[in-house]
């Protein structure tokens, strides 16, 4: 039978150092809906914590059509100048008709 056919991104997880965790210790939630991931990093010997709201990996998670759920992001100086200019991006247009 083999293993079940489940659709997921892979959460990039690394210390200040660069490294990625060999091992993850411990994964946890916090009361006010926060997911932890403990490890000690096998470079530089520190006890690294990455601490995210649950909503914001919600807001990461696939579709089922492949492309991730969040919107992009356009943050460049050249996405500054063209919104200066009066440029506006699909998602800005409050235009209905």
């Amino acid at each position: 039978m083999g293993p079940p056919k489940i659709m997921y991104q892979r959460i990039t997880l690394s210390c200040e150092c660069g490294r990625q965790p060999f091992k993850v210790r411990e994964i946890g939630l916090t009361p006010d809906r926060q997911l932890v991931i403990y490890w000690r990093c096998s470079q530089c010997r520190k006890h690294v914590y990455i601490v995210k709201s649950l909503a914001d990996y919600w807001r990461e998670c696939p579709s089922p059509t492949g492309a991730t759920a969040r919107k992009p992001s356009y943050v460049s100086e050249d996405a500054l100048f063209l919104k200066r200019v009066g440029i506006r991006w699909p998602e800005e247009d409050e235009t209905h008709y």
